[in-house]
C-alpha cells in the first residue's frame, strides 16, 4: 500500500518548466497553430495558388511575338505580396518576442489541474478548459484554445524541462487533459471515413485532369510536328504546351500527395500516375525539339526535321 501511494505521488508530481521564448519557437508555434487551424490552411492553399497562378501567368506571357511587353510592375508587386506572407510569422513572433523579453524568465508547472507561468512582473493560472487541443513539433509543445481560429495558445518549449523524461510525463499530461491535433480524426471514424474518400476522389480527379492537360499539350503543337499534312510556318504553341506539361505533372504530383498516407489508394494511384505520365512523355517528346523557339512567334519544321525559329 505504501509503494502505490509513493507510485501515485510521483505520478501527480506537477512538470516543473524554466524558459525563455525565443524567436524561432514563437515562429515554429505561430505555423504548427496556422496547420491545425482552418484558416491557416486556408492562407496556406490562397498562398499556393498565387504562386502557381503567377508563375502560369510568367510563362504564358513569355511565349509568342508579344513577350516584349511583359507586365514587370504586376510580377514585381507579386513576388513582394509572396515574400510578405512567408514573412508574417517571423514578423508576428519578434512582435510576440518584445513583450516575452519584458517579463523576462518564465518559470511554472502543468499537472492534472493546468498550467501555471511565473515571471519576474506577473503570475498566470490556466485551467484545462482554456485548451481543447495541442500539437507536438520536435521542440515544443503548443496549446490550442477552444475556439475555431485557436485565437489564445500557449507555447511549452521541451528544453524548458531539467530531465528529457520529464518531457514523457508532460506529454502524459496534456494526452489526459486534451486531445492531440493530429489525432482529432481517429482512423474508422465518420469524419476520418469521409476525408479518405474525398482524398481518393481528389486524388482521381488530379490524374483525369493530368492525362486531359497532356493531351492539350499534344494537341497544341500537332500541326507543327506534321509538316506533311500542314506545311509552312505555324504559329509557335511550344511554350503553352510546355506550360500545360508543367500543370500535369503538378496535377499528377498533387494525386499521389493526397493518398501518400493511404496504403491502397497509394499503390492504386501509382499505377495510374504510370500511365498518364507516359501520355506525357508522349506529348514531351513531340514538344522538347521545339523549346529553343520558346521567344519567338512563329515556326516551322526543316527538310532535317530541326525546327526553324520566326519571329515577324
Amino acid at each position: 500500500m505504501t509503494e502505490g501511494r509513493e507510485t501515485d505521488a510521483i505520478a501527480e508530481r506537477p512538470v516543473a518548466l524554466a524558459y525563455r521564448p525565443t524567436v524561432g519557437e514563437l515562429v515554429s508555434a505561430l505555423r504548427a497553430r496556422a496547420r491545425s487551424t482552418p484558416a491557416g490552411r486556408f492562407q496556406r492553399g490562397a498562398l499556393v495558388w498565387t504562386v502557381a497562378v503567377g508563375t502560369i501567368g510568367a510563362l504564358l506571357s513569355a511565349a509568342g511575338s508579344g513577350h516584349r511587353d511583359r507586365p514587370w510592375p504586376l510580377y514585381v508587386g507579386l513576388v513582394v505580396f509572396v515574400a510578405f506572407m512567408v514573412a508574417v510569422p517571423w514578423l508576428q513572433a519578434r512582435r510576440l518576442h518584445r513583450l516575452a523579453e519584458r517579463q523576462g524568465d518564465i518559470c511554472g508547472t502543468v499537472d492534472d489541474t493546468g498550467v501555471r507561468l511565473t515571471t519576474a512582473h506577473s503570475s498566470a493560472s490556466h485551467d484545462w478548459h482554456l485548451y481543447a487541443r495541442y500539437v507536438e513539433t520536435p521542440e515544443l509543445f503548443v496549446l490550442l484554445s477552444a475556439d475555431k481560429s485557436a485565437v489564445g495558445f500557449a507555447v511549452l518549449p521541451k528544453r524548458a524541462v531539467a530531465d528529457p523524461e520529464e518531457v514523457d510525463r508532460l506529454r502524459a499530461v496534456l494526452d489526459r487533459r486534451l486531445v492531440r491535433a493530429g489525432d482529432a480524426e481517429t482512423p474508422g471514424s465518420p469524419r476520418s471515413r469521409g476525408g479518405a474518400v474525398g482524398r481518393g476522389v481528389g486524388s482521381v480527379g488530379l490524374l483525369l485532369l493530368g492525362l486531359l492537360l497532356f493531351f492539350f499539350a499534344f494537341s497544341a503543337v500537332y500541326q507543327a510536328s506534321h509538316p506533311d499534312s500542314f506545311a509552312g510556318i505555324q504559329h509557335n504553341t511550344a511554350p503553352i504546351a510546355a506550360v500545360m506539361l508543367g500543370l500535369g505533372a503538378l496535377a499528377v504530383a498533387g494525386a499521389w500527395w493526397l493518398v501518400r498516407r493511404m496504403t491502397a489508394m497509394r499503390i492504386v494511384t501509382a499505377v495510374l500516375a504510370v500511365l498518364v505520365l507516359l501520355a506525357g512523355g508522349a506529348a514531351l517528346y513531340r514538344v522538347g525539339p521545339m523549346l529553343h523557339c520558346w521567344g519567338s512567334g512563329q515556326i516551322a519544321r526543316g527538310p532535317e526535321g530541326t525546327y526553324v525559329c520566326y519571329d515577324f
